[in-house]
C-alpha cells in the first residue's frame, strides 16, 4: 500500500454515503462534494466526471503548492487520475494506471521521483470502511536527490533506482475498524551516491563520502489489528473544516469527540522488511551483506503500551587491510538487536488529555498536573526494557543474550540478563597468540581474562554470565555479588 492508495481510500471512504450508484453528472458532483470535505475546496484541485459505467477522479494539488511562499521552495506534482466504478453492494472497483512523477526542491535539498508505470487496482468495500483488496505494480521508479550543506560547502547527489515494487494488501473488519495485511517485494535495486567537497577539506584529508551499492531484492511484510479507519480520517475532516487556531479552538468540543472516538487509533503494527545481498562499494572498499532486516512493533495509544525495535544482518563481509589479520575470524559477520520499550499506560493519559485539555490556553494542560499525567502513564512508576534473541556471531565465536529490565523514573534499575557464549578458549588462544607482537591484542587480553574469570562454564561448552540487577547499587554475576568491587557506587 502506497501512500496515493491511503490518499484515495481516503476519497472513496466520503463517497460511501451516496444515496445511488447511478454514474451520472449528478452524482459526479456529488461524489465531488463528499470528497472536498476531506481536502478543502480549493478551485482546480479536484475534477469528478461521469465517463461510462466509471467515475473519473481527477486531483491536482498545484493549486495548493501555488500557495507555499516560503523562499526558495518549489514543488511539481503530476495530477493523479483514478477510475471508479460502482459495483454494488457496498463496493467500488478503483484503478490507475500510467507514469507518474513529482519533484520539489528548498534551499538544502531537491528530489526528483518518476516512476516509468504505476499500475493499481483496487476493490473498495463500505462496510470495512476500506479495501478489502488492493494491488499495485510499479516500475522503473527512481529517486534522484541532492542535499546541498552550506555550513561546510558540500553538495552530495544520489541515485536510487528500483526496477520493480509490488504490493498486495488484504483487509478484514467492520464498521471502520480494520485489521490490514500487506506484503511488498522489491527487485533489483541500485543506489550511487557521490558528494562533492571543498578543496580546503580535500586539502585536510577529508576522506571520499562517495559510494555505490546494489541490493538484489527486498521483501516486506505488515500486519496492523484494530485500525480506526473512519475515526482517523474524520480527523482529517475536521481539520480541514477549521484549518486555523482560531477556528479549531472554537469548535474544540467538536475536535475532542472526534480525538476520542480515535483512541486507540490502532491496537498493534507489526512490521518487518529484510533486505537480500547488499553491496557497497566505497572508497576504502567493498562492504557486504547476506540479509539485512528491520523490524518494527508498536500499540496504539492503549493500556498495554509497546515500542518494539529489532535490527539485524547476517554474512557481513568488509573490506580487507582495515584491521589487523588475528582479527579475521573475530569481526562479527552476524548480528542481531531486538528490543522493545513497555510496561506503560498510554491510554489513559491519552483519555485524560482529550477531555482535560483547553485549547485556549497557551498550555492546554497545566505544567501541575504532570506528576498526575506521569502516574497514569506508569502506576509502577517504570519502564521496562526487554531484549530477547540478542546475537553476535562471528566464524570463531557466538554470542547470544536476552533479558529483561525495570528503570523506575528516580534511576533504579532492576532486572536480570543471561549472556551465552561458544568459543571463548578460541578466541582467546588467538587474541593470546597475537598479543605477543601487537599492543591491542595485549589490551584485549587483558579485558578477556577478566570477562573469563565472571564466567560459568556449562555442560555443552558454553559460557554463561547469569547478570542480576538488584538495585542501583548491587550487582550480581552467577551469583557473586559484585557491589564490593564497584565501592557501593551507582550501576553506570
Amino acid at each position: 500500500m502506497n501512500i496515493r492508495s491511503f490518499l484515495a481510500a481516503t476519497l472513496l471512504l466520503s463517497a460511501a454515503s451516496l444515496p445511488s450508484f447511478a454514474v451520472t453528472p449528478e452524482e459526479a458532483e456529488a461524489l465531488k462534494a463528499k470528497i472536498q470535505s476531506y481536502i478543502g475546496a480549493e478551485k482546480g484541485v479536484i475534477d469528478v466526471v461521469a465517463a461510462g459505467d466509471n467515475f473519473i477522479l481527477r486531483l491536482d494539488f498545484s493549486p495548493y503548492i501555488a500557495k507555499i511562499k516560503d523562499s526558495g521552495f518549489s514543488a511539481k506534482v503530476d495530477p493523479y487520475v483514478v477510475n471508479i466504478k460502482p459495483l454494488g453492494n457496498g463496493q467500488w472497483e478503483v484503478s490507475q494506471n500510467g507514469p507518474y512523477a513529482l519533484s520539489f526542491k528548498d534551499n538544502a535539498n531537491a528530489f526528483d521521483i518518476k516512476m516509468a508505470n504505476s499500475d493499481w487496482t483496487a476493490v473498495y468495500d463500505e462496510g470495512l470502511g476500506y479495501f478489502s483488496d488492493s494491488n499495485f505494480q510499479i516500475k522503473g521508479l527512481t529517486i534522484d536527490q541532492t542535499i546541498t550543506d552550506a555550513s561546510i560547502k558540500t553538495e552530495t547527489k544520489s541515485l536510487t533506482s528500483f526496477e520493480t515494487l509490488s504490493s498486495v494488501s488484504k483487509a478484514t473488519g467492520a464498521d471502520g475498524i480494520i485489521d490490514l495485511d500487506n506484503t511488498a517485494e522489491l527487485g533489483p535495486a541500485t543506489v550511487t551516491s557521490k558528494t562533492v567537497l571543498p578543496p580546503d577539506l580535500v586539502a585536510a584529508g577529508m576522506p571520499s563520502f562517495d559510494y555505490n551499492a546494489t541490493i538484489a531484492s527486498a521483501n516486506q511484510n505488515t500486519k496492523m489489528k484494530g485500525v480506526r479507519v473512519k475515526p482517523i480520517l474524520d480527523l482529517v475532516a475536521f481539520f480541514i473544516a477549521h484549518p486555523s487556531e482560531e477556528l479549531i479552538k472554537q469548535n474544540q468540543g467538536q475536535l475532542k469527540e472526534r480525538l476520542a472516538a480515535a483512541i486507540p487509533l490502532w491496537d498493534n503494527v507489526d512490521a518487518a522488511l529484510t533486505y537480500n545481498r547488499i553491496d557497497v562499494g566505497t572508497a576504502m572498499g567493498a562492504v557486504g551483506m547476506g540479509e539485512m532486516s528491520l523490524g518494527v512493533e508498536m500499540s496504539g495509544l492503549s493500556k498495554q503500551g509497546l515500542l518494539r525495535e529489532a535490527i539485524g544482518f547476517k554474512g557481513l563481509t568488509i573490506p580487507q587491510g582495515i584491521a589487523p589479520p588475528w582479527t579475521n575470524d573475530l569481526i562479527p559477520t552476524d548480528f542481531n538487536l531486538d528490543f522493545a520499550f513497555g510496561g506503560v499506560d498510554l491510554e489513559t493519559p491519552a483519555t485524560m488529555f482529550v477531555k482535560e485539555a483547553d485549547f485556549n490556553n497557551k498550555d492546554p494542560i497545566a505544567d501541575s498536573e504532570g506528576p498526575r499525567y506521569l502516574q497514569a502513564f506508569s502506576p509502577t512508576n517504570s519502564v521496562n526494557i526487554a531484549l530477547k534473541d540478542g546475537l553476535i556471531g562471528a566464524l570463531a565465536y557466538s554470542i547470544t543474550y536476552d533479558g529483561s529490565l525495570d528503570v523506575t523514573f528516580d534511576g533504579q534499575p532492576k532486572g536480570t540478563f543471561n549472556i551465552r557464549m561458544k568459543g571463548l578458549e578460541d578466541v582467546i588462544a588467538k587474541v593470546q597468540a597475537a598479543a605477543a607482537t601487537d599492543p591491542m591484542a595485549q589490551q584485549a587480553m587483558a579485558g578477556l581474562i577478566g570477562f573469563k574469570g565472571f564466567g560459568k562454564a556449562e555442560a555443552d561448552g558454553t559460557t554463561l554470565w547469569a547478570i542480576e540487577i538488584v538495585s542501583q547499587n548491587q550487582l550480581k554475576i552467577n551469583g557473586i555479588d559484585l557491589s564490593s568491587m564497584v565501592g557501593g557506587q551507582p550501576i553506570q
